[in-house]
């Protein structure tokens, strides 16, 4: 077998849709389709079931995928991790699962002054690979290879249109009628927000569950609904409103997680404390 048979192999199963592959690697579509032929004829197996212009795996086809995927993508990525290797570049993995907006600015910041370093960065909470993982918490929960970064209140997000944001303060009472927009339940932020609804026996009407942090922002500053809006984490934008509920209970933590398996380079522990050093900051100039 090939590198680039599985490489295509794996693009196909996808997609299912050998057009669609072809269009992600920029390859003339009888190319993976001649080279997963090839595969099905050394392998001595069906990959797929062919139905027109769609494809779909078989058992041995989903069998293959599952045990080749990650090999495949690590040998991928091996070329560049090599080269930037070659450059003498420090790297940092960073797992930005929060406080997205904040890490550009605190990343820029720090490039400024550390221009040789390169980061890695994901946004996934299921992902182990990284040296330090920004992640949000309940106010009481704690970390044994975590530090603590600030406390946020949160805020009812709405449209600078709305009537809501002629209000500093709101109640849930009031805004029972209001399209709620949610993210996806088994986030922070989602599991704050039904624990608080309970506790004041506030029953939302949700128009919408989305795991998408930057689309609720859209969806939010359109007027499609409103939404709970992180104080610091989520940024300032000029055509959201943030209004504080009259109700208690509503913070919520940022934390910054280092890696417990392995020793982590200096350069990333470097990052870690102008991390630690930026979030003070920002808390003190607003309790101005």
């Amino acid at each position: 077998m090939e590198l680039y048979q599985l490489k295509y192999f794996l693009y196909a199963s996808k997609y299912e849709n050998i057009s669609k592959a072809a269009q992600e690697l920029r390859v003339a579509q009888p190319s993976i389709s001649k080279a997963i032929r090839s595969l099905e004829r050394e392998l001595q197996v069906d990959l797929f079931e062919r139905n027109g212009k769609r494809i779909e795996l078989t058992y041995a086809g989903k069998v293959l995928r599952e045990n080749i995927s990650s090999v495949v993508w690590r040998l991928e990525e091996l070329p560049d991790e090599l080269r930037r290797l070659g450059r003498e570049m420090d790297i940092i993995k960073l797992n930005a699962v929060s406080a997205v907006p904040l890490l550009a600015d605190i990343i820029k910041q720090f490039r400024e002054e550390e221009p040789n370093v390169m980061f890695v960065v994901t946004d996934q909470r299921e992902k182990t690979d990284w040296d330090i993982c920004i992640c949000s918490a309940y106010p009481d929960q704690t970390y044994t290879y975590g530090k603590e970064l600030l406390t946020e209140k949160v805020f009812l997000g709405v449209s600078k249109e709305s009537w809501i944001s002629e209000r500093d303060q709101v109640s849930l009472e009031e805004v029972k009628k209001e399209d709620f927009i949610m993210l996806s339940r088994g986030t922070v932020l989602r599991k704050l927000a039904d624990t608080r609804f309970r506790e004041h026996h506030f029953l939302p009407k949700v128009a919408m569950e989305c795991d998408s942090t930057h689309l609720v922002w859209n969806l939010v500053s359109n007027g499609v609904g409103i939404t709970l809006w992180p104080e610091y984490s989520w940024g300032k934008r000029t055509d959201v409103k943030l209004v504080e509920i009259r109700e208690t209970g509503f913070f919520r933590s940022i934390f910054l997680l280092h890696q417990r398996f392995g020793e982590m380079s200096s350069m990333a522990w470097k990052f870690s404390e102008y991390v630690m050093d930026y979030m003070k900051a920002l808390e003190k100039r607003a309790a101005r």
